[in-house]
């Protein structure tokens, strides 16, 4: 009889064990998961309106429609150009990036502008700006730096647009000015017929329709 009593003990422990191993397992999982999209609900949840949540994915579905294409193709472009500079071996330093960074602050702050509040203004980062700084760097480097003007270039500048120049101003005073206005406009067009020639030889598939 003592045998009998004890048949029942011996078998709920068997289904306690049981449920310790599998019935638990489950919950555990899902415990993990909610306290997961706690802890990350800024990467999945962007914004909530009276309870009602907008996800990132409608967030990023909504920028794609407006700007992505605009995006898509500059992206494409940034890529040309850093696997054109690789492929030539054209590298631009850390210290040369940061130098122009330091020329454009002083340059934005002598009209009385702070450069990171004009970057958040325009939806940019410093980041960002680095990385465009080098890219156009790359660009200049690959093109050439022996782009000048001649003094017959300025001459005849300075003939086509003398009814825009104040009265009193001494032309030659406009001189270097001007010499660096068309410098500039040299490179512009040499850039532009780099990255054209880049676009018409690569191989680019876009898997997303915009």
């Amino acid at each position: 009889m003592c045998y009998n009593r004890s048949m029942p003990a011996i078998k709920n422990f068997t289904n306690f064990k049981n449920f310790q191993l599998k019935d638990l397992l489950l919950p555990a999982i899902v415990v993990v998961i909610v306290l997961l999209l706690g802890t990350f609900r800024g990467q999945f949840v962007v914004a909530t309106v009276n309870g009602r949540q907008i996800s990132r994915i409608e967030l990023i579905k909504e920028l794609e429609k407006k700007d992505g294409k605009a995006v898509l193709e500059t992206l494409v472009t940034e890529q040309l150009i850093l696997q054109e500079a690789d492929k030539r071996k054209v590298t631009i330093s850390d210290a040369q990036v940061n130098k122009e960074i330091l020329t454009i602050e002083k340059s934005v702050a002598k009209q009385g502008q702070n450069l990171d509040l004009l970057l958040t203004q325009q939806g940019m980062t410093r980041s960002d700006l680095l990385k465009q700084v080098k890219i156009q760097l790359l660009l200049k480097k690959m093109v050439g730096q022996n782009i000048t003007a001649t003094d017959k270039e300025i001459s005849d500048y300075l003939e086509k647009n003398k009814d825009s120049i104040p009265q009193g101003t001494d032309p030659a005073t406009l001189k270097p000015q001007i010499k660096t206005q068309l410098e500039q406009q040299k490179a512009n067009e040499k850039i532009q017929k780099l990255i054209s020639d880049l676009q018409s030889k690569a191989k680019i598939q876009y898997l997303l329709k915009l």
